[in-house]
């Protein structure tokens, strides 16, 4: 979804297509009735020993009427090792404090991944926060935001424990398309009533996590109701703000962005398309911080770009497309079906995506990606998972969010009578290759 992506589709029209690529058909079996297996998470021996690099409370409650952190020793953590933090605490005064254990990165020592808790007035009570370690956990610390209200922590535990399971019971396999050798890893079926957020965070990675826009767009994202989930059903929901503001951001917006990660897999969600004029919505892999600490941009992998514009885009047709990293890279394209266009980077459906659910997968390997609609593969190109230097890029989250406007979608307007406007995801699963 960055901007030199968006413009990537027109820029890469020197590409060249691979001698002899095939023109015939190709299309994955729906799974329905062979399921592909369920992945548990690696495992690991747990030590139960505290995890402290010293006591955090020494012998005695520690009153903080200011925020406070606790740095953690650099090998307290362990990357894809899951953790219990627990807090006795009580609040002494009206408004709630945030509790909250984040992980940095050391280059701009910015936070890229933060796990809080919130402490409600009344007695002192107990908090629990689970999480999995990211890729690199030397600059890790707990902070406990008391400068607006002081707190009371009366004890505190931090220990290893079992790993946190990433999958979920799936009721129906119908819609389903993945190849044989795929194991599945990581998913959300959205059968709950609210946004699962120890799976999902609702900004981008950058900005220690608080970015909210890329490009030139007119939305931002916020939680002003913009991650809705009924039905089984999670929608991205975009609304007009009531009165226009000079900025030209006058719209929020809903997106997801996954604390899990990996390199290499099968990705799937099945969605439905929003219908307004100047939608933008996208499916599609970014890359997490690395294990040495590096969080750069690019690459990317955009599964899908949606883009209703009325003229040059329509609810037809589909983008896909990946950053030209690292230097020198030249991507070729070793499959194309022939609905899809090179020289744009799009396919055009014979159906409209904004109609129904329809189901997008990517088979992303280390040399290429793939695409697939409802199983059928629509292009094959290749791909390196790397820097702009050349170094191994960092394992990649997944996003899915819905834009408005900016110079690419909004080229001829956004209707804005059309509103409030949704990217309709019914699930999301990842797979990894079995062994």
């Amino acid at each position: 979804m960055s901007r030199g992506l968006a413009l990537c589709a027109l820029a890469l029209v020197g590409c060249q297509t691979a001698r002899g690529a095939e023109r015939s058909e190709s299309r994955l079996e729906e799974r329905i009735k062979s399921p592909p297996p369920t992945v548990p998470p690696p495992s690991y021996s747990v030590d139960p020993a505290e995890l402290w690099p010293a006591p955090l409370l020494g012998s005695k409650e520690q009153q903080l009427s200011r925020d406070t952190k606790y740095g953690f020793e650099p090998t307290t953590f362990k990357p894809g090792h899951s953790y219990r933090l627990e807090l006795v605490a009580q609040l002494l005064g009206k408004k709630p404090v945030r509790v909250a254990l984040q992980f940095r990165e050391p280059a701009h020592q910015g936070t890229f991944r933060t796990f809080a808790q919130t402490v409600e007035p009344g007695k002192a009570r107990a908090y629990s926060l689970e999480l999995t370690a990211p890729a690199y956990v030397a600059l890790a610390e707990l902070v406990v935001e008391a400068k607006d209200s002081p707190v009371s922590i009366q004890s505190a535990s931090l220990k290893e424990r079992a790993p946190i399971g990433l999958t979920e019971p799936v009721t129906s396999w119908a819609a389903s398309y993945v190849p044989p050798a795929y194991g599945l890893v990581f998913n959300d079926e959205f059968s709950g009533t609210a946004l699962n957020r120890k799976k999902w965070f609702t900004r981008y990675i950058y900005a220690s996590e608080t970015l909210d826009r890329l490009n030139d767009e007119n939305q931002r994202y916020a939680d002003n109701g913009n991650q809705r989930v009924a039905g089984g059903v999670l929608s991205l929901v975009a609304t007009r703000a009531k009165l226009s503001k000079p900025s030209g951001l006058n719209y929020e917006s809903g997106m997801i962005r996954s604390d899990f990660t990996l390199r290499y897999g099968f990705f799937e969600s099945r969605v439905k398309m929003p219908s307004g004029l100047g939608t933008w919505a996208a499916f599609w892999i970014n890359s997490d911080v690395s294990e040495s600490g590096r969080l750069g941009h690019p690459p990317e992998i955009d599964f899908f770009e949606f883009v209703n514009n009325g003229k040059d885009d329509k609810v037809d047709k589909i983008h896909s497309a990946a950053t030209r990293t690292p230097d020198g890279f030249e991507a070729r394209f070793l499959y194309k079906h022939e609905r899809f266009v090179e020289a744009h980077q799009d396919f055009r459906a014979p159906f409209h995506f904004d109609d129904a659910f329809h189901t997008i997968g990517a088979e992303w390997t280390p040399s290429d990606f793939t695409l697939y609609v409802d199983g059928l593969k629509v292009v094959t190109r290749t791909v390196e998972w790397k820097y702009k230097d050349g170094e191994l890029a960092g394992p990649a989250h997944v996003l899915l969010n819905l834009a408005i406007g900016g110079q690419w979608a909004g080229r001829y307007g956004i209707d804005d009578a059309a509103f409030p406007q949704a990217l309709a995801v019914d699930w999301v699963r990842v797979y990894q290759k079995l062994q």
